[in-house]
């Protein structure tokens, strides 16, 4: 798989998990997440319906098994990344803090960087692992629909932030 397939199908897995393409704040607009909404502050009924639209709006012709599963990877991912996301907004939140103190604490800046570091890898290690995960699912045909629909949606994404 290329560079360029990978990095759609996470983008499209954490789409389906209503993680966005990134673990940024909150991303209002954009597909159904609505006004000031983020995907973030969805409860999990609220993640469960999102991600069995976009399997549906993504995927139409996938078959039932296909979409079940799809659905549980993207579930299990989001469940995952969740806390992670937390994690990171509070370690931006305290970074920010830090950075409007009198005095400047660079080790404590450099400890609170190297945290957000780890946990961005960590997010990165679970979204490929379900990239990956969902990609076994399909078929090669299906990828490469999959793909292009994706690399649109991360596209909007990234490039309306």
């Amino acid at each position: 798989m290329n560079k360029k397939s990978w990095i759609a199908i996470a983008a499209v897995v954490a789409a389906l998990g209503g993680t966005a393409a990134y673990a940024g704040g909150n991303h209002g607009g954009g597909h159904g997440h609505g006004p000031g909404h983020s995907p973030w502050t969805m409860d999990a009924a609220q993640a469960d319906k999102h991600i069995e639209a976009m399997v549906a709006h993504i995927l139409p012709d996938a078959s039932d098994a296909q979409k079940s599963r799809l659905k549980e990877i993207a579930k299990a991912c989001f469940n995952d990344v969740k806390p992670i996301h937390q994690q990171l907004q509070e370690g931006h939140e305290a970074m920010s803090r830090q950075l409007a103190q009198p005095a400047i604490d660079r080790a404590a800046l450099e400890t609170l960087r190297a945290d957000h570091v780890k946990k961005m890898d960590l997010m990165s290690r679970r979204v490929l692992a379900a990239a990956m995960d969902a990609a076994e699912v399909l078929t090669p045909e299906q990828r490469n629909k999959f793909n292009g629909a994706l690399h649109m949606m991360a596209t909007s994404h990234m490039g309306s932030h």
